[in-house]
């Protein structure tokens, strides 16, 4: 009997611990990614979508356009809250110094065709949200892009582009950093 509720504890413990995940990570819900930010702000993302759907060539349903609604609340108990919703998605990919870092997808459709743009955004909670996403500081990305961000505002950008066969494709990396107004690449190449 101790043997089996020593083990029960040693379980109910490691699983306990497996449920601690520091602060800036994001989080997954039912109501979007939610991340605080180094100054205790709480920054909410929504997923949603237009309600009119669109026929796209290629698709064999209609496309809703993705929008995303960023929320932050503000330290503080007045005024303390504001909501904008974007045209596209906003996918975040981690915090720096006073900055939540993002990968945001616009959708374009012409006729019937769709294309997509993505670009990395800086989103400072300190400042009020701009009222469309151009008005955050950006990045034009080549898709599609695997981002990682490093310390001290360092973000690392690998772009995979497909050859004629498997042997063919092409690692291209960037390390931009961010000033806290703009994107410095510090350094570019092509990876084996």
């Amino acid at each position: 009997m101790k043997l089996m509720t020593t083990i029960g504890l040693v379980l109910l413990i490691s699983m306990s611990s497996w449920a601690q995940m520091p602060v800036g990570i994001p989080l997954g819900s039912r109501g979007g990614n939610a991340v605080v930010d180094g100054g205790g702000a709480l920054v909410v993302f929504d997923s949603l979508r237009i309600s009119t759907g669109v026929t796209v060539t290629g698709f064999r349903h209609s496309f809703y356009a993705p929008q995303t609604r960023v929320t932050i609340q503000s330290p503080g108990t007045t005024g303390n809250v504001q909501t904008v919703t974007y045209d596209g998605e906003i996918r975040v990919i981690g915090t720096g110094t006073g900055v939540i870092y993002a990968i945001a997808t616009v959708f374009t459709l012409s006729g019937t065709t769709l294309t997509s743009t993505e670009s990395l955004i800086a989103i400072k909670p300190g400042q009020s949200l701009p009222a469309v996403l151009s008005g955050f500081p950006s990045l034009a990305l080549t898709s599609p892009v695997e981002a990682r961000v490093g310390v001290s505002d360092y973000i690392a950008l690998v772009t995979v582009t497909a050859g004629s066969d498997s042997t063919t494709a092409t690692r291209t990396a960037r390390v931009v950093h961010f000033n806290g107004a703009s994107f410095d690449v510090i350094s570019s190449g092509t990876l084996p």
